[in-house]
């Protein structure tokens, strides 16, 4: 344990990645080796909003601790931070250049054109391009059901970042053993394709909400239909209750299976400076204030706005400087603009 902690009930839980950030955003300054990964993105799309959580997550031996002390201060329990022996590279570049155009590879380049020094910890730096998720293939950073520690099965909800096949399999029957009443998860994209469709019922069938956006959808149904309403409709036939894509307009669609309606809220408007972790600050906000409310509505409003918090600076901690007055008066007035369907 990182830490040591006083008795507390965990009343959710989130499951993802720590690295170590590398982003040349549209606007505003580099970040060069600083806390990141879907992780924390998720942790502080749920603290904008009051929320707290356990986090579980595998890291090297040298992955520095002290960057997670914001959270440890809000109340989110680090127990679940897995030292791992097995190496595994915890660096993670991208380049975002006006107006749309994105780059995981080539940091030497990019720095080089924004006149910027080039951080020798990028030195020999390779993205991770792999297409194809291992079905069988562990990874260093794949789960073990042994990694959960056993207040965490206490928990109420959980949510599960995009990691790798395996983990995403493996995950949910166990979580749903044990307390765990409502489980998200959001798709992997090295999974989102036809190869992986025999194998996508089995993979969410104990979720209560599967999220993913738009590529994803049509990437794993190409061929088959391009009607996201449709696609949203097989899937929860899968066994989710909710069914939540994100579109590359910023918007969120939800697919209600139990209750058989169909909603859509907006994208906030914003001046986009990075758009890294805005997914995953969206997964944040909304499953806290599901279990808040249990309003499907108000939660995907959250999310939406978590993650055009998230997007309009740069970095895990943006979210955390946000100003409650703003995040509320920014919920009234999405919260007027969801379209039912």
């Amino acid at each position: 344990m990182p830490y040591s902690y006083q008795t507390q009930t965990i009343q959710n839980l989130i499951i993802g990645r720590l690295q170590r950030e590398y982003i040349l955003p549209f606007h505003g300054s580099a970040r060069v080796n600083q806390l990141g990964g879907n992780l924390p993105y998720t942790a502080s799309g749920m603290a904008l909003w009051g929320g707290k959580a356990g986090l579980l997550s595998r890291i090297n031996s040298d992955y520095p601790l002290d960057w997670l002390k914001p959270y440890e201060i809000m109340g989110f329990d680090l127990r679940g931070i897995i030292k791992t022996d097995d190496h595994f590279d915890p660096r993670f570049f991208v380049a975002y250049t006006p107006p749309d155009k994105t780059s995981y590879e080539n940091p030497l380049t990019h720095f080089a054109e924004r006149q910027i020094p080039f951080p020798h910890e990028l030195y020999n730096y390779e993205a991770d391009t792999r297409r194809y998720c291992s079905k069988t293939d562990y990874q260093p950073y794949t789960f073990r059901v042994t990694d959960i520690p056993r207040p965490y099965l206490e928990a109420n909800a959980a949510h599960i970042c995009p990691v790798d096949y395996i983990s995403h399999k493996i995950l949910p029957s166990v979580l749903k053993a044990g307390m765990i009443q409502t489980l998200s998860m959001r798709a992997t994209d090295c999974y989102m394709n036809v190869t992986f469709w025999e194998d996508m019922r089995n993979l969410i069938a104990d979720l209560s909400i599967f999220m993913l956006s738009e590529a994803q959808a049509l990437k794993l149904f190409q061929g088959r239909s391009m009607d996201l309403w449709d696609i949203a409709h097989v899937l929860a036939s899968y066994g989710p209750e909710y069914i939540i894509i994100n579109t590359k307009d910023g918007a969120t669609w939800v697919y209600d299976r139990e209750g058989n309606r169909r909603f859509i809220v907006p994208a906030w408007p914003i001046t986009l400076a990075d758009p890294t972790g805005g997914l995953n600050a969206f997964d944040g906000g909304f499953l806290y204030n599901y279990r808040e409310s249990y309003d499907i509505v108000h939660a995907t409003v959250c999310g939406n706005l978590s993650m055009a918090f998230c997007m309009e600076g740069s970095g895990p901690n943006y979210l955390l400087e946000t100003l409650p007055a703003l995040r509320d008066a920014r919920l009234h007035a999405l919260s007027q603009q969801v379209i039912y369907l």
